[in-house]
């Protein structure tokens, strides 16, 4: 199975202008989402798909490929699908999964990402996937910036949500004290979800042609228009978390996962 990994980069943010080139331990914060992905087993290639010729120059002056995109493009996920478009119509040879890793998650474990990959070629009627962690505090579970993933019994999306799902009928989640009613044996039943999506190319390009599904416009989750078309999501797991930067102030907290990890000084 021949794999191609996109890194969607875009300079502009609102919140974080600029944020690919934000420095990381010394690195540019997408520099540590591609050599990730370069390392994750079953990945054949790398891109960072941009609309900047300054995150374009950085990638190139590491050693990475860029693959410049229509500015106008409204997600990541029209962006990786822009770049799969190029590539091809450049004379690479057929993918037959393309990975789309968010570029502002600079602690994105490879073995997570081989870890989609994986699932993506054991089940080859599978048309996507994502990836999962652990929940380690009862208070992640109820911060609307952590995604939640309820899985079936062949480990498939059932529902994606900002909100604590699924609910403890018997504990109230308004109770304050949240942190003292909820066991470890009840924390174990959240699952994190992570910015990592695998698509089969018929997949990738079926899905930016449909229109925004009702529920990803509730809860600003583009994961529901896949699953509000019937499209399955397979969900891997993985016992690596990994942080998003979404602000300036995110920064500390990634560099200090990476040293966890040993990877930053």
């Amino acid at each position: 199975m021949r794999t191609l990994a996109v890194l969607p980069s875009r300079f502009q943010s609102t919140r974080f202008p600029g944020k690919p080139l934000a420095l990381i331990a010394g690195k540019p914060m997408i520099q540590w989402v591609f050599e990730a992905a370069r390392r994750a087993e079953g990945v054949d290639r790398v891109v960072v798909a941009t609309d900047d010729d300054r995150i374009a120059g950085t990638v190139r002056g590491f050693g990475g490929e860029a693959v410049m995109t229509d500015p106008a493009l409204p997600s990541g996920t029209d962006r990786a699908a822009a770049a799969l478009e190029a590539l091809l119509v450049s004379g690479a040879d057929p993918f037959d999964c393309v990975l789309n890793i968010q570029g502002d998650e600079p602690a994105m474990h490879p073995e997570t990402v081989a870890a989609v990959v994986a699932l993506m070629k054991a089940q080859p009627d599978l048309p996507m996937a994502t990836a999962a962690c652990p929940f380690t505090h009862a208070d992640e579970v109820f911060n609307p910036n952590a995604v939640k993933v309820v899985v079936n019994d062949q480990k498939r999306a059932l529902y994606f949500s900002r909100s604590p799902i699924p609910y403890l009928r018997h504990s109230s989640i308004f109770d304050a004290d949240f942190r003292s009613w909820m066991k470890p044996e009840q924390l174990a039943h959240f699952q994190r979800h992570l910015g990592l999506y695998a698509y089969r190319p018929a997949t990738l390009k079926a899905f930016t042609s449909l229109p925004p599904h009702p529920l990803e416009q509730l809860e600003m989750l583009e994961q529901l228009r896949a699953l509000g078309a019937g499209i399955s999501i397979g969900v891997a797991h993985t016992p690596f978390f990994s942080l998003g930067v979404d602000v300036p102030g995110d920064v500390a907290a990634a560099e200090a996962l990476l040293r966890e990890r040993g990877l930053a000084d």
